[in-house]
Parts: structure tokens; sequence; C-alpha cells
């Protein structure tokens, strides 16, 4: 019987992403237990542990946050809620994983980050790419100074078309910028290791028009001026017909690193009814083992006493990027940053 120690993890919210950490934490972290579940949503949370044998549920989070067993909590709730969660959980001493993106304001992130350092726990933020093996390639021939000075650098995400729902609503997600974008901005910021100093950015309603109702648009690019003297392009869009689209690319004065859509080729005949293409249809397949390996690295730090490797800073770099580009969109100028 092995006596490695392992983080004991409750997981409050149990929706889309939710239920993929769920799934992990039982099955597939090593230095990691699922301890329990919570969800205001009952057959959900039945469901859940049914799946995953976890014996120990909630539909109220701050019972579960009482239980002097649990180290550590995900919170994978809806982003308008979090805030509520995170100042609980900390107050009760749990170490911390929140999903992208961890508040719709600045003074949100703030309050995260001073909440957390106050409570001295550990916290990090769901970027899981930064865990993906392609994307660590990039990163560290990038660090190796393999492509030279900084030029441009470019992060799309692409998803297939969904339904609209309240997912789409920016009072409950952010929208398009702060929830779908938030990961290529966490991209840019990471591997230029430099920050936004101005942003611009428009978007588009053209497939979803119920989304204009919503406030929020379905296709958008941005473009971000780096203290590094890069520039960075970013463009997102939820019609991608073809299947789950994500790529990164940068390109220095001595070359160029990118990671492509595909696995084997580098050419593409992009059709919707294709059977042949080696595409993700959707973000779980794509990111599966990034999402494993970011819950790996959270107990990883709990356990060693380390920084996590995406922090509540880096959180609130992703959100101030995704608010400024809302914003330039609105205003149809530049905005530069810090925003005031």
């Amino acid at each position: 019987m092995s006596t490695t120690k392992t983080v004991q993890i409750g997981v409050i919210g149990v929706g889309s992403i939710g239920k993929v950490h769920a799934q992990n934490l039982a099955r597939r972290v090593p230095n990691a237990t699922l301890a329990a579940i919570a969800d205001a949503n009952r057959a959900a949370a039945d469901s859940v542990a049914s799946q995953t044998g976890v014996k120990q549920v909630y539909t109220d989070y701050k019972e579960m946050l009482r239980n002097k067993d649990i180290e550590a909590v995900v919170v994978a709730t809806p982003t308008f809620l979090k805030l509520e969660v995170v100042k609980a959980a900390a107050e009760a001493g749990k170490h911390i994983f929140c999903e992208k993106p961890m508040a719709l304001t600045l003074k949100e992130c703030d309050e995260f980050i001073h909440t957390s350092e106050r409570a001295g726990i550990k916290f990090q933020v769901g970027y899981q790419r930064r865990f993906d093996p392609s994307y660590m390639r990039l990163k560290q021939s990038l660090d190796a100074g393999q492509v030279g000075k900084m030029l441009l650098l470019r992060s799309n995400t692409r998803d297939p078309p969904q339904k609209v729902s309240g997912w789409a609503d920016p009072k409950v997600s952010g929208g398009i910028f702060l929830d779908t974008s938030s990961h290529d901005y966490d991209v840019i910021r990471w591997l230029s290791g430099s920050e936004a100093q101005s942003v611009m950015a428009d978007g588009m309603t053209t497939a979803y028009p119920e989304l204009k109702q919503l406030g929020d648009v379905d296709t958008t690019m941005t473009i971000i001026r780096l203290a590094n003297g890069a520039l960075a392009h970013v463009d997102a869009c939820r019609v991608s017909v073809y299947g789950y689209d994500v790529r990164a690319e940068v390109v220095g004065t001595e070359g160029a690193a990118f990671m492509d859509i595909g696995r084997g080729s580098d050419a593409h005949l992009l059709k919707k009814d294709w059977e042949s293409n080696e595409f993700s249809y959707w973000y779980q397949q794509r990111f599966d083992e990034a999402y494993r390996g970011e819950l790996e690295g959270f107990a990883a730090a709990v356990l060693s006493d380390s920084k996590p490797k995406v922090t509540a800073r880096d959180g609130r770099g992703a959100v101030e990027i995704g608010l400024a580009a809302r914003l330039s969109m609105e205003q149809r100028r530049a905005v530069s940053l810090p925003l005031a």
C-alpha cells in the first residue's frame, strides 16, 4: 500500500469544467485525492459522485469548507460567484485552484490577491495551456533564445458552434474577451514574459444575432503592444465548424516557433464533414493532458510549499487585457495599460 502523501481536494461546482477536474482528481492525479464535491444542483453532484466514486457530497459548499480533512478546493463556479466562494475558502484556510477568468473586474481581482496573500494559502488560476506539452515545448524554445528577439506573437481560440445560453452572458462569464480570449491573453503574457502596454480590439456579431441582446459578439480581433517591443495578435470565434481550433506562433529576428492545429501534418484543408482530420472537436479532448497536469502542479505546490505556476496576479493580468479589449471595441480607440 502506497504511503505517498496526497492533497485532499474538494471540487466546488461540477458543471462542464468542474466535472473534468473531478474526474481527473479521482483517477489521474497521483499527488491528489478527490475528497468531496459540492454543487447547489444535487442531481449534478450525485451524477459526478457516481462517476468518480466520491462519498462526500454537499449542496452547500460552506459545509464542505468546514471539513477539516479537506486541504484544498477547486473553484469551478460561474465567474460572477467566484469571489464569494474564494473568500470563504481562504477564511477556512483552504488552498485554492480557481478556474479562469477569476473575476469580472480589476477590483475583484485585487480582492482575490489580497485575500489569498493575507490567508497565506496557495492560489492557482486554471490556465491549463501552460501545462500542455506543445505549449511547454514552445515556451522552452523561446526561453532558450532560439527565435532571437521577439517581433510578433499570435494566439487564437475558435470554438465549435454552441447553443447560446448562460455562458454567453457577459454578466455571468465575462463574455468573449474575458472568457474565451482570456486563455490567449495569458498565453501572450507567458510566452513573451512581457506585459501589455496598449490594446486595440474590434468585434462583430454575425453568426449569433441573439448575442447582441446580451451585449456580446461572436468574432473578435485584439492587437496588443507589449513592453518588450513586440506586437501580439489574438482572434476568437464561436463558430469553428471544423473543430476546436487553438494555435500559437512567435516570430523573431532569428526564426519562428509555432504550435499548429493538427498533430501529423502542417497543411490542412478544413471542412466540416471530413472525418480524416486529426483535430479535437472540443476543449476536453484537446487539453486532456493539460487539465491533468495543472492539477498535479497545484498539488505539488501545496505539498512542497512552493509558488504555483499561474498566480492570482497572472489571473489579474489576463482580466486586465480582456477589459481593455472590450473597452477598445466599445469606444473605437486604443486603450493604454495599466487601466486606472
